[in-house]
């Protein structure tokens, strides 16, 4: 995708000046003239990567909208004054086709539709009902608050996983240096020695031959691959952290996680009018894990066929069993939104506790791991030297 900007002439014979996101010129051109504007100029700005900032701008837009909204504005001029003031790009774009499907007379959540990287199913599923509804208002501040939880998350992840990744990155340019050019200089000692080495030191100087040998086009790759790892740094970083939550020493907090994610989606759909079986779809949507995925599935499958909440959660492993009594009294007492709020709230304030103390304990972990492996390498170079006295006589 790439950024175009263009100048154009509206139905009013004035100039427009502004931008957008297309394949190419010629879907650019097509994009234009559907915005009932010819199109003089057109012209490549920049490629455009959806990047941190970009699926961020999500928290002001709906938290914009909310404002907006209460203040009675109606929704067209509430979209036409976000797109005046919008900085980037990409949603300068997203904002006026926002606008153009809507005085078309199309649906605000069926353009959304359209985005799926930016707008989950949840968020969908919130601003339908609010078509129905007409609370537009609520539908938008309770996404808003969805929005923010997660990125809140989010943060602590990075704060949280940023020494652990920084200290193997640092052990892995150490364990590098150390193969390159300290083994070399051991190797090169024991190279005229017809005495027979150690099993551990011939695998530590064959990787180190490797290693040398195909150096250049290890960098050479590494080079080729540097701007496609600029263009996903993101994902990258993110399927990383990914990869941290899933080590078996974090599987508690990833299941927390999960279940906070859970009640807040539960309690945020069943706020602004869905009802409990649309709710439950929707929360199988925030759930990253499959085996959990799978749980909740089955909880939602249950309750539309008419069984009950907490009967069909006790028949899974994700839900623990305080979740379990407290949506069993929800369902006698009917206030299952004020019972999801108050989980959602435990297990999110559990989560936060748990990863923190977890991520604090993996750091001497891999302390322990980087003394282990540069003992290996200089035990390896060292451990001939112990049998000198046979060497010697040989010679």
């Amino acid at each position: 995708m790439f950024i175009y900007s263009y100048i154009a002439i509206d139905f009013k014979n004035q100039l427009k000046h502004s931008t957008l996101i297309a394949k190419s010129k010629k879907h650019a051109f097509i994009n234009i003239t559907e915005r009932n504007l010819i199109p003089i100029k057109i012209k490549l700005k920049t490629l455009f990567t959806l990047d941190k900032k970009n699926i961020n701008y999500r928290i002001h837009f709906f938290h914009q909208l909310s404002l907006l909204s209460s203040s009675g504005i109606n929704l067209i001029q509430c979209l036409k004054i976000l797109h005046t003031n919008c900085p980037l790009p990409f949603w300068t774009d997203i904002i006026e086709n926002l606008i153009i499907h809507i005085e078309k007379g199309e649906r605000f959540s069926q353009y959304l539709k359209e985005h799926p990287t930016i707008f989950n199913d949840t968020v969908i599923s919130i601003i339908t009902v609010a078509e129905k509804t007409g609370q537009y208002e609520e539908s938008f501040s309770t996404i808003n608050s969805i929005l923010e939880h997660n990125n809140k998350v989010s943060l602590l992840i990075s704060k949280s996983t940023r020494y652990p990744i920084i200290l193997s990155s640092f052990s892995i340019v150490l364990l590098a240096i150390m193969m390159i050019y300290v083994v070399p200089q051991f190797e090169s000692i024991y190279q005229n020695v017809r005495h027979e080495l150690p099993l551990i030191t011939k695998t530590i100087t064959f990787i180190s031959s490797f290693l040398r040998e195909y150096l250049p086009y290890l960098l050479s790759l590494i080079l080729f691959l540097l701007p496609f790892i600029f263009k996903f740094k993101e994902k990258a970083l993110n399927l990383l952290k990914k990869t941290i939550m899933h080590l078996p020493i974090l599987k508690k907090s990833l299941q927390l996680h999960n279940l906070s994610l859970y009640f807040l989606t539960m309690h945020s759909t069943i706020n602004v009018g869905l009802s409990l079986s649309e709710c439950l779809k929707c929360t199988i949507q925030t759930i990253n894990n499959n085996q959990y995925k799978k749980d909740c599935k089955h909880v939602h499958i249950s309750v539309h066929k008419g069984e009950l909440l907490s009967y069909a959660m006790r028949q899974t492993k994700f839900f623990p069993d305080l979740a379990v009594q407290l949506m069993s009294i929800a369902e006698e007492s009917g206030k299952i939104h004020y019972f999801s709020n108050y989980l959602f709230k435990y297990y999110s304030e559990q989560y936060i506790f748990i990863t923190e103390k977890n991520l604090k304990n993996l750091e001497p972990i891999l302390l322990v791991l980087i003394a282990i492996l540069v003992g290996i390498v200089m035990l390896a170079m060292y451990l001939p030297i112990f049998n000198l006295g046979n060497v010697i006589t040989e010679l």
